[in-house]
């Protein structure tokens, strides 16, 4: 296959002006690569360009002569997005069959789990859906007519919970999540009427068509130990599978690719990317569960590394690679970023110290070094992040909305369902630039009413999109042409003139009459209308908060923009100055708490840039925290640390004094 020849190419198209060629060559070294191996990458090494590149350049090589395609997975769809948008209008062939590019959940889904369940149960699964699969869960739990279990139930710590997590193992045994066994459940004995109960619940749940994600890979493994063939046909379709986002992959999922491609007659290239040190996607993992190819057979496999970072400059740099908990041999953060030499700031405060304080510092030394003047920063952004954002009670300790009374922890990332009506109207996938986003979003709205409503068809089938479509066209030509005008001008409304508020209005007027929730959705002929009943919570919802999570200055710094967010949200993105506030996590101790008492006989520690012992689980977690929060900046990185956690260690971390810290303490009284 010829591939050095495409990657000038390539480098015109996602470089610009810029080279995959450096002092490594890690870059060019991993386009040109074609065996099973993995890549371990640092922050802002341009991992991810590197991979659609390498896909570019596959793509010019394409068809193959044996009709096989590549699978490209991430775990989150905002990675498969980033992807998508920068090759596809190049390579739009990649979107095409025999190809695949998509989550581990969308590729799991639809060629194992969904294949399995229309085998089983002869329709397609409602939704692989939480809130859904939730909303299901507190129904059962409140209605339930078995009492036994009922009790049972009420004598855990938190019975939600505990019912959200139950799952099946292959043998159809409940276990408590998929990284469980049958022995870590909580009843023992198969024999007795609760077991009986609550195995009948996750059945009839399955069976209606809700289904948690994790479902998918029970389906899925089963559907494998089913037909053992299926592995053979997609190691077949697929020639070469690249992964990205590796050290978010839970174990079970892990397992699954493995067993599928990675076998000992399977001919399928794998090469998977991360970086093992920002495993904190759903939990802040201790050790990740990624095991790389080397790591599992050091004879045979050698792993890749970048160990550029084209984002971080060579101060930040230093500081991130002392926080590296994971490094293989030789392994080090490497700063290639050569516009800005600033080193870090720490910002020091009290508990007295306000938000408004804080991010007024923040605009100041942004405005000091003039980073404000560069559309490019600009774009890049300037965020204030923490690890805690929000907490139930506080005891006067430090998290970011107790700062930001205006920060909500809400995601407003566009999803097929949500709680209320309105967020369907608000948080629509706002990047496409056509009214189809949020034509799918009112009708995933009404196809949740019906769903909380009972409504089902004469062959007890709940609706879809399609099906509602096809419902409402049977009605009449008229009917059906008047119903496509009203959708049209809601979402013209919506996207051209913002009228959310008066759409919402006229939906709420829609679904209680006779031209929706009236009409024979059961092709009765004895139909009495119906009116809306379980789904007025729904529909009157308000717990709709619509909040920009930004803080914008007022006066003659208006024109700054500063986010709000998470350290997970921001997790692969690239900021101009970042803002790292510590917070209360666990008993509660903060950051510096951890960091700080990581100390040897020779008191070394990160934040001295001195190597550091790792002593427990709650500390392993605030170095990755740390790690991955403070390599988001390409410019400007300030820390904000509580002076009683910091005051005694000022001296050893000034830059002027050995230390690499701008010690920026004017927020407080001067220390003693």
């Amino acid at each position: 296959m010829e591939i050095e020849k495409y990657i000038p190419q390539a480098e015109k198209i996602f470089l610009v002006d810029g080279t995959f060629k450096d002092d490594r060559n890690e870059r060019i070294d991993f386009i040109k690569n074609f065996e099973t191996c993995d890549l371990l990458a640092v922050p802002g090494s341009g991992k991810t360009t590197a991979l659609i590149a390498k896909l570019y350049c596959i793509a010019q090589n394409m068809p193959f002569e044996d009709g096989s395609g590549i699978l490209v997975l991430a775990h989150t769809n905002s990675a498969v997005d980033e992807i998508e948008k920068k090759l596809k209008k190049h390579c739009p062939q990649l979107f095409e069959y025999p190809n695949f590019v998509g989550t581990i959940q969308s590729f799991v889904n639809k060629y194992l789990a969904i294949p399995n369940y229309i085998s089983h149960y002869k329709q397609k699964p409602i939704t692989f859906d939480v809130e859904r699969y939730e909303y299901q869960i507190n129904k059962f739990y409140l209605n339930t007519q078995n009492y036994n279990l009922k009790n049972w139930l009420d004598k855990k710590k938190d019975p939600i919970k505990f019912l959200i997590n139950i799952r099946f193992d292959k043998d159809y045994n409940l276990i408590s999540g998929l990284n469980s066994s049958k022995e870590d459940f909580a009843l023992k004995d198969q024999s007795k009427p609760t077991y009986a109960g609550l195995k009948s619940f996750k059945e009839n749940l399955i069976k209606n068509g809700y289904l948690h994600f994790d479902d998918g890979y029970f389906l899925a493994n089963k559907y494998l130990l089913k037909f053992e063939i299926i592995k053979l046909i997609l190691q077949n379709r697929f020639k070469y599978v690249f992964i990205d986002e590796m050290q978010d992959l839970e174990e079970f999922q892990i397992k699954i690719i493995d067993h599928i491609f990675f076998t000992n007659k399977s001919t399928t290239v794998i090469q998977r990317l991360g970086d093992k040190n920002q495993s904190i996607y759903n939990t802040v993992k201790e050790k990740c569960d990624w095991e790389t190819r080397q790591e599992f057979d050091s004879q045979k496999y050698i792993d890749l590394s970048f160990q550029n970072s084209l984002r971080l400059n060579s101060n930040t740099a230093k500081l991130v690679d002392k926080l590296v908990l994971e490094r293989p041999k030789d392994y080090k953060v490497v700063g290639k970023f050569e516009e800005s030499d600033l080193k870090p700031h720490l910002i020091v405060i009290n508990r007295e110290t306000t938000g408004e304080q804080i991010k007024n510092k923040f605009i100041e030394l942004i405005i000091k070094y003039n980073l404000h003047q560069y559309d490019k920063n600009i774009k890049s952004g300037f965020k204030i992040i923490s690890w805690i954002t929000e907490k139930e009670e506080d005891n006067n300790e430090i998290y970011l909305q107790k700062l930001f009374s205006n920060y909500s922890k809400k995601s407003y990332s566009p999803k097929e369902d949500y709680t209320c009506l309105k967020d369907y109207l608000y948080y629509y996938d706002k990047e496409k630039k056509t009214l189809e986003s949020i034509r799918k979003s009112i009708l995933n709205s009404f196809v949740r009413i019906l769903d909380l409503e009972d409504i089902k068809n004469n062959k007890g089938i709940r609706y879809r999109k399609s099906t509602l479509m096809q419902f409402i066209k049977n009605q009449s030509e008229d009917f059906y042409n008047d119903f496509k005008a009203k959708l049209y001008s809601w979402c013209f409304r919506i996207v051209v003139h913002q009228q959310n508020e008066e759409v919402y209005t006229e939906i709420v007027f829609f679904i209680n009459s006779n031209d929706f929730i009236g009409l024979n959705w059961y092709n009765l002929e004895d139909y009495v209308s119906k009116s809306i009943s379980k789904s007025n919570d729904f529909i009157k919802s308000d717990n709709f908060e619509l909040r920009q999570n930004k803080v914008e200055d007022s006066k003659e710094n208006d024109f700054i923009k500063i986010d709000l967010a998470s350290v997970h949200a921001v997790k692969g993105q690239t900021h101009c100055a970042t803002m790292y506030i510590e917070t209360a996590y666990q008993r509660p101790i903060y950051e510096t708490q951890k960091i700080i008492k990581l100390k040897g006989k020779d008191k070394s520690n990160p934040l001295l840039l001195e190597e550091h012992k790792c002593n427990g689980a709650y500390d392993r977690q605030a170095l990755k925290m740390m790690y991955v929060g403070f390599s988001r900046p390409t410019h400007l990185l300030c820390f904000v640390a509580l002076e009683e956690n910091v005051k005694d260690y000022l001296d050893s971390l000034c830059h002027k004094k050995g230390g690499i810290w701008v010690i920026q303490n004017d927020l407080i009284q001067k220390i003693n």
